[in-house]
């Protein structure tokens, strides 16, 4: 009961928080704003634009009937047409928004392989030679800001040693004619596209047998990815590190040890499992990161994902794009906060004793 009670309060506080957001939203460019129809038609609208814009979304109402079609054409997709691209919102938020989670799931990826076995170097010998280098080079790279780090990448990997591609998700000739995921519906007997996975480059290429493109989509993304990989880098680090240091002084430690177990068992069987349970509620959180860094990530490798739509949209006075763009996004890193306040009450029940 514990636990049910708590997520239910975890979930009640996120869709608090997605309100607060619409609300914020709303007054800044409904209420707040002195032409609310001109910012939603965008600087080169015309005046019969202007107009039509106007009584699409009911601007000439009071405030809170205003509000009340605003959420309503929210929850039911209608989020205006983008003057940049002359394409509805959420047809761009559905091209752009898969790109970007398939980069950040890499990125944590790389990140879980690379700071959990230097957080357990760490930890089995604190304050030793290995432990003090290994906490330098994560203190250093977390002072480092993350544009100066895509930079340094795209500069040396990309132009001086030309290891990898500088830019695009996949080569701009295989995506002409790369292959796009279907589903099948038995009812109707026909094939429909899948938006979702259809517009993320690797996996689509995977899915359709496109290996080709695949092997170009993967190239193309490890610049971004590790980039993403280094913003906000050591986090796991430092957690992997204190939690094994706890656990190597936990009593079932020193009894696995005085029953004359190997070293090697002790480590990998017993605390190893027990330090990585923090590491995996913070993976939520850590792939939330990863999100907003993209914003900075994907802007400078061209990389087309919802950061680099987003920016799009904030130098091109694009206001559609940018209002959804910024809901989405905060939609998903809330989503990542509460799949993380989930996993750690699950994994420790000391959380659920406080509800």
């Amino acid at each position: 009961m514990g636990l049910a009670k708590l997520i239910g309060k975890r979930v009640a506080g996120a869709l608090l928080v997605i309100f607060g957001e619409l609300v914020l939203v709303f007054f800044l460019v409904n209420v707040a704003a002195p032409n609310p129809a001109s910012i939603w038609a965008g600087p080169e609208a015309s005046p019969e634009q202007i107009q039509i814009i106007t009584q699409l979304y009911h601007l000439n109402s009071p405030w809170y009937i205003q509000f009340l079609y605003y959420v309503k054409n929210f929850f039911t997709g209608n989020w205006g047409i983008s003057p940049l691209y002359q394409t509805p919102v959420i047809q761009l938020v559905e091209e752009y928004l898969p790109v970007t989670l398939e980069l950040a799931v890499i990125s944590l990826i790389l990140k879980l392989i690379i700071e959990i076995p230097l957080g357990v170097l760490s930890g089995l010998k604190p304050n030793g030679f290995l432990d003090n280098a290994i906490r330098i080079i994560y203190t250093v790279t977390r002072s480092v800001p993350p544009f100066f780090v895509a930079l340094g990448l795209l500069l040396v990997l990309a132009y001086d040693v030309h290891a990898f591609p500088a830019s695009y998700p996949v080569d701009p000739i295989l995506a002409l004619k790369e292959p796009k995921f279907e589903i099948y519906d038995p009812f109707n007997g026909k094939y429909y596209p899948f938006w979702f996975f259809d517009n993320m480059p690797i996996l689509n290429a995977l899915l359709v047998g496109d290996f080709s493109a695949f092997a170009s989509a993967l190239d193309h993304a490890i610049l971004p990815a590790l980039s993403l990989t280094l913003f906000g880098f050591g986090g796991i680090t430092r957690l992997s590190r204190n939690s094994m240091i706890e656990a190597l002084n936990m009593d079932y430690i020193k009894t696995a040890r005085a029953k004359g177990l190997r070293e090697r068992v002790v480590i990998y069987r017993h605390a190893l499992r027990n330090s990585l349970l923090p590491t995996i509620t913070l993976s939520s959180v850590i792939f939330a990161g990863s999100i907003q860094g993209a914003l900075v990530v994907e802007t400078i490798f061209n990389y087309y994902g919802m950061g680099y739509y987003l920016a799009q949209s904030l130098l091109d006075l694009d206001t559609p794009s940018l209002l959804a763009g910024t809901v989405v996004v905060t939609i998903v890193v809330v989503i990542s906060n509460l799949v993380a306040d989930i996993l750690y009450s699950v994994v420790d029940p000391r959380v659920r004793e406080t509800v």
